[in-house]
């Protein structure tokens, strides 16, 4: 709609008789040609009112408000720059204070912060005359707040309590050390008088809205002592059984306090930072234990489709129990009311039972692997929580939990927004909480579509797909979606739906002469597509093997890769992500000769395996992970992260563009452009007379290069990642320790690989720059980052 709409404007006769005419509306398309540049002029002039201010104001205007401030000019991100600018005043006046200090490096970096006087953290000896119990109240350890378990200044470690230990070595590490008079060098955390340690945690943490986590198993354990649980209920959080390492949910928050200073920001608390759970702090009953700042349990309504009640809150991890199990629930004596109690365990090796006890209505935690373990007293409670269905456990108990990762690359629970569909577009909802069809039932009739087709997935949970069972699809001596316009299949909102496949997905149109090319195309949008085990997935193909389609966009998707770790440290198998042949997988010549588009495959900000792509496709990765699960020191083991899809070690992959890659494996294609990227394995070109590579670091094992500019190869350029393993929170993640080049002197003075476009250099200069200004005379500030 016209910002500003003349023609309405009208008096209804001028309207009325404008229809009347011959040809009719010729006013209408009159003032319509005016409008476009009279709303332009009137959206220029409302602008020009909101660029006054910091919060409404343009990108471009920001470094002139920074000058009416006296700030000094910073790049980077514009959230951060926007955030330094609008907190100039209120951060000089706290100028000198922890607080400040901390709101500074939010505003700089977006990552959560805690600000530690490592001088607290000395061993010291009192002085009998002048006593200084760090609790307060009157010599000695007067305060009545102080217990054997309180950790007073150069005091003793209180042994006792594990989940005051569980903080040694963390930035809220309470206890005493001598003093390390070693200048301070890189990252680490050096106690002295002068120094100011700045934590950092990098990792961001993604909550998924709702899991049906994975029954495991329903254990009865017998008749047992009074208090003990009879009934032991095992679930693993994630749907597919893949360990999973659990995050608490940053809450920074600012407490809003009146004092003669005015509005006080707290400093930042151990149990509210973006880091993993800790075992011993979810523990009820312990002196350092905080259980509630991690978990929580509420209950649904099943009764209702769809099932209400997932209102979430703000700890990291929630469990959603019916309501009908309410009314099982019967205090065990001699309690005068039910409560949940909780602890935090190895549950690594469940099956041959816990160190201690399970007692009723306590929920053992493992958060290094993602399994809780529930305890009941009756059949009838276990029941409520895990049925028999057709042979198989279900879970009744959703959760919902968070995870981390180095950023959205991949699928994600993510804010998206999209643009408003055309009228022409038919739209069909999936998912079990809004009420919408199943994902198969979406598929249905694709070849029969009027008009393009957007399917919307609005849960997290896992959606199963077999295509042969969809009628009309058995074509070319294989199965394949049919598609007779457009096809979109995109997560809604801020999920991360689970999309199985019985096996791999296989696209073409109904009428091979009836591609153009444009049309028809396929897009996937936030989905973690996965083989279904229970299928069984053909082991060893590919997830996607036929795109004989005019672009096939994957964009912040995870095409599970595999090679993750298991829960006994062992590396599971690799899993392909595309095979596409020349051919396009037509089993007619006529149809491969009526077949006009060259297939372009388009993968943006997503996570895949290997990609064995045949030449007559065109290639184009941005800010991505392509993993064959092999590193740096890995030897070659004639697996390829992008090769050709007909005898890959002879023959050349399709045309690549890249921007911004991290490549785990050996790359073979016939020509190459881009920039920004990483790669582990050897690299070769068939045509290294054209095209160019930019800014990126390669493994300098026999590489055959086309001209490259500002590249950096190993071993002279030292490349180290947190994780090199699909799915553990720092995969991918460019550690410190890597060489500066690569770290700061990629695309746009920032980092080589997936995570270039997060600016993270930017941002570890912006904070240093800000830094100097804000540090007091004699105070040393250490960057540590925790993650």
């Amino acid at each position: 709609m016209s910002t500003v709409p003349l023609f309405e404007r009208l008096p209804e006769i001028y309207r009325t008789r404008d229809a009347e005419v011959t040809p009719p509306n010729q006013l209408r398309a009159y003032l319509a040609a005016v409008e476009g540049p009279f709303g332009a002029l009137h959206e220029h002039i409302a602008q020009l009112y909101e660029d006054l201010f910091i919060d409404t104001c343009d990108d471009w205007v920001i470094p002139y408000l920074a000058d009416l401030l006296g700030t000094t000019h910073l790049k980077g991100d514009p959230r951060t720059l926007r955030a330094d600018v609008a907190d100039t005043i209120a951060l000089r006046r706290r100028k000198g204070t922890l607080g400040a200090i901390e709101r500074l490096a939010v505003n700089l970096t977006g990552w959560a912060c805690r600000s530690v006087e490592l001088r607290e953290n000395l061993a010291w000896s009192q002085h009998l005359n002048h006593q200084r119990p760090d609790a307060g109240g009157e010599p000695s350890y007067g305060a009545p707040t102080l217990t054997r378990f309180d950790v007073p200044r150069g005091g003793t470690a209180p042994i006792r309590d594990p989940a005051a230990l569980a903080l040694l070595g963390t930035p809220f590490d309470p206890f005493a050390y001598t003093a390390d008079v070693k200048p301070a060098q890189g990252d680490a955390r050096t106690i002295n008088l002068p120094n100011l340690a700045i934590f950092l945690w990098r990792l961001a943490a993604y909550r998924l809205p709702r899991v049906r986590p994975l029954a495991k198993g329903l254990i009865d354990l017998g008749a047992q002592p009074a208090g003990l649980a009879r009934f032991a209920l095992r679930f693993d959080l994630h749907p597919l059984d893949i360990p999973v390492r659990l995050f608490n949910t940053s809450r920074p928050g600012f407490l809003r306090a009146e004092t003669s200073g005015g509005i006080v920001s707290p400093l930042t608390e151990a149990d509210a930072v973006p880091g993993p759970i800790l075992d011993a702090r979810l523990t009820s009953h312990t002196p350092a234990g905080h259980p509630e700042a991690y978990v929580q349990v509420d209950f649904y309504n099943a009764g209702v489709a769809p099932p209400t009640g997932f209102d979430l809150g703000d700890v990291g991890l929630q469990l959603f129990i019916p309501q009908t199990l309410a009314a099982l629930l019967v205090p065990p004596a001699p309690f005068p009311q039910w409560h949940w109690q909780f602890r935090g365990d190895n549950l690594c090796a469940w099956e041959t039972g816990l160190r201690r006890p399970l007692r009723i209505g306590e929920i053992v935690i493992d958060p290094d692997i993602g399994r809780i373990l529930v305890g009941m007293e009756t059949a009838a409670q276990a029941a409520e929580l895990m049925v028999l269905d057709n042979g198989t456990l279900v879970s009744r108990l959703f959760t919902s939990f968070t995870y981390g990762a180095a950023g959205p690359v991949g699928a994600h629970p993510v804010t998206r927004h999209f643009p408003a569909l055309d009228p022409m577009v038919e739209l069909r909802r999936v998912g079990e909480v809004s009420g919408g069809m199943t994902l198969q039932a979406a598929l249905d009739g694709l070849a029969d579509a009027t008009a393009p087709v957007v399917i919307e997935i609005h849960d997290s949970l896992v959606h199963r797909i077999d295509v042969s069972l969809l009628p009309d699809t058995a074509v070319d001596g294989t199965v394949s979606l049919r598609l007779a316009h457009s096809l979109t299949i995109r997560a809604a909102g801020e999920h991360r739906p689970i999309v199985l496949l019985a096996q791999p997905l296989s696209l073409r149109p109904v009428v091979a002469g009836d591609a153009t090319p444009f049309v028809p195309q396929v897009q996937l949008q936030g989905l973690y597509i996965a083989p279904d085990e229970a299928a069984p997935f053909p082991a060893g193909q590919a997830l996607i093997d036929r795109a004989a389609v005019a672009r096939l966009e994957i964009i912040g998707c995870t095409l599970a890769p595999g090679g993750h770790s298991l829960r006994n440290g062992d590396r599971a198998p690799m899993q392909p992500a595309l095979r596409l042949v020349d051919g396009y997988g037509f089993s007619a010549q006529a149809d491969i000769d009526a077949f006009v588009p060259t297939p372009d495959i388009v993968i943006q900000r997503s996570i895949t395996g290997s990609l064995a792509v045949d030449p007559r496709y065109r290639l184009d990765i941005q800010d991505s992970i392509v993993d064959a699960g092999l590193g740096f020191d890995d030897a070659p083991t004639g697996l390829f992260a992008i090769a050709a899809a007909t005898d890959p070690s002879n023959n050349w992959a399709a045309a690549l563009d890249f921007a911004g890659l991290t490549c785990f494996g050996p790359v073979r294609v016939a020509a190459v452009g881009g920039l920004g990227g990483i790669f582990t394995q050897r690299f070769e070109v068939l045509d290294n007379q054209r095209g160019c590579i930019k800014w990126s670091a390669f493994s300098s094992d026999a590489d055959r290069l086309p001209p490259n500019h500002f590249c950096v190869h190993a071993p002279d350029a030292r490349i180290v990642f947190t994780s090199e393993r699909f799915n553990d929170p720092g995969y991918a993640q460019l550690q410190r320790e890597s060489d500066r080049r690569v770290r700061e002197l990629g695309p746009d003075d920032d980092a080589m690989g997936a995570f270039g476009f997060l600016l993270e250099a930017h941002k570890w200069t912006n904070l240093h720059v800000r830094l100097q200004e804000f540090m007091p005379v004699g105070v040393r500030p250490l960057v540590v980052p925790v993650s």
